[in-house]
């Protein structure tokens, strides 16, 4: 079956995105008590979070599978009540999970200018980073709602065919979509190499120092 890039498939490729993205941090919910002998070291109180943690893990993964079906099973098809569900997932889980949690003045590093906050994103691993990545994911899935909403909403045509993606296509995207995640996240560990100075404009790193230059004297 031949495919049209429809805002409705882009937005589904976005959505699947995000949605994997947040397969890390859920597992590291869930992975908080795995070791029940390690967690019956702690007091009862830290065992009551780290079990609380893990079936909020369980939960999230739970959350991300359901609008993985969704979206390939009906949002891809234009059902408005895919989403209304796709909708309650970005604002009434996404949002306040991994959104709302970083307007906390404790998240912020104080005495950051811009252009220091984003090389500190992107040079490695850190809060700043995942602060950084989960605002772009909950954005990629603000823009997917957006994105399609005239042919969710606006009566179309009866005539007008609903282009589903292939068997092929959907494989091919079922691997391409990992590899471009892995790719990303990568990237954002290594860092670049330039350097953001509090002026924000780029410099180069410095170059590796050369041999001294002897006088005939010998100094």
């Amino acid at each position: 079956m031949r495919v049209r890039a429809d805002s409705v498939f882009i937005s589904s490729i976005l959505h699947t995105i995000a949605l994997l993205f947040f397969v890390r941090p859920a597992r590291m919910y869930y992975f908080a008590a795995s070791d029940r002998a390690s967690v019956e070291r702690f007091d009862a109180a830290v065992q009551r979070e780290l079990y609380a943690d893990h079936y909020f893990g369980v939960t999230c993964l739970a959350i991300i599978l359901i609008g993985l079906i969704v979206v390939w099973t009906s949002y891809v098809r234009r059902s408005r009540a895919a989403w209304f569900v796709m909708f309650v997932i970005v604002w009434f889980w996404a949002f306040p999970v991994f959104i709302l949690p970083l307007g906390a003045p404790s998240h912020w590093p104080e005495g950051l200018t811009i252009p220091e906050f984003f090389y500190f994103a992107i040079s490695g691993p850190g809060v700043t980073t995942q602060m950084v990545r989960s605002i772009l994911m909950f954005l990629l899935m603000v823009i997917a709602l957006a994105l399609p909403m005239g042919r969710f909403f606006i009566a179309r045509k009866a005539s007008e065919p609903v282009h589903l993606p292939s068997r092929r296509l959907a494989v091919s995207l079922l691997i391409a979509i990992p590899v471009v995640a892995l790719a990303l996240y990568c990237w954002l560990s290594v860092g670049v190499l330039y350097e953001i100075p509090p002026s924000g404009w780029l410099v180069a790193p410095p170059p590796p120092p050369s041999s001294p230059i002897k006088c005939p004297d010998g100094n």
